[in-house]
């Protein structure tokens, strides 16, 4: 997601959309899972990015995991909103702020990592 991306009035009134079809939709604290996030997928923020890489943590099939996990990390948000939504091709997983006001990041999860 680019700079400037995370208050797009455009990109915001997407999510609120996506909300009534999501797979998965809660609120919890920011630190909570970022910790969640960086533990279970096994992030070293002192690795680089040829590390995680070798962890199967790829962008071929996690777009934005690292970006996402990182600006929770900067966040200043007590609580973020997590969705997450279906989609033919690839599932997302959105990290947005509470009321819907802010993107902190998107993840997306590629079907062809199930097909290996």
């Amino acid at each position: 997601m680019a700079k400037g991306d995370s208050s797009n009035p455009e990109l915001l009134a997407l999510i609120q959309d996506l909300v009534h079809s999501a797979i998965t939709d809660f609120v919890m604290p920011r630190y909570s899972l970022y910790e969640v996030y960086k533990n279970r997928l096994g992030l070293d923020w002192d690795l680089t990015a040829q590390d995680v890489i070798a962890q199967d943590i790829t962008e071929e099939y996690y777009e934005g995991l690292i970006q996402t996990v990182k600006a929770m990390a900067a966040s200043s948000l007590a609580n973020i909103h997590f969705i997450e939504v279906e989609c033919l091709e690839d599932d997302c997983a959105l990290f947005v702020e509470e009321h819907l006001k802010e993107v902190l990041g998107i993840i997306y999860y590629s079907h062809k990592n199930e097909l290996e």
